[in-house]
């Protein structure tokens, strides 16, 4: 318990320094602290949902409908810290894994953003009718649109 709300305290300062620097620049530093944040927050919340689709541990109806929505929710949050020179090799000394080349391709990675957002949210309402069938089938449809995105714009 302690780290999710640690994990939602970092992400919440993190939407809130967002939002308090939108007038001006942003500081690659801060872009890459938000972004990561928001991603390992969901990240956070796929873990228990692959673990029961892996029969690591037991389908919950309910545990799993909750983390699809709050994976429905942050889906839309870590794409605007990826910001001009926040990208790997870009000199600002943080650890990055995200390639410059989203900077070269930013119609495929909105694209990309968008196909997971779709999913995610498409995630959420399955697990609402608490059929586990179909939420692992669209569980696996989440996770196929983070590896593209992760085969094209995230080293290794």
């Amino acid at each position: 318990m302690r780290i999710i709300k640690a994990s939602l305290s970092a992400v919440a300062c993190a939407a809130m320094l967002a939002a308090s620097v939108t007038a001006s620049a942003v500081e690659p530093e801060d872009a890459i602290h938000y972004r990561q944040s928001a991603l390992g927050v969901m990240g956070w919340h796929f873990g228990p949902m692959a673990d029961m689709a892996k029969g690591d541990i037991e389908y919950d109806a309910d545990a799993f409908a909750r983390h699809a929505q709050n994976v429905g929710d942050i889906a839309r949050m870590p794409w605007e810290g990826f910001v001009e020179g926040s990208y790997q090799d870009d000199g600002h000394g943080v650890e990055t894994d995200a390639l410059a080349k989203i900077a070269d391709n930013p119609d495929d990675f909105e694209k990309k953003q968008k196909a997971l957002i779709d999913e995610a949210q498409t995630l959420a309402e399955v697990a609402q009718e608490g059929d586990f069938k179909m939420a692992r089938a669209q569980l696996s449809k989440v996770g196929k649109t983070c590896k593209s995105c992760h085969d094209d714009y995230r080293a290794e």
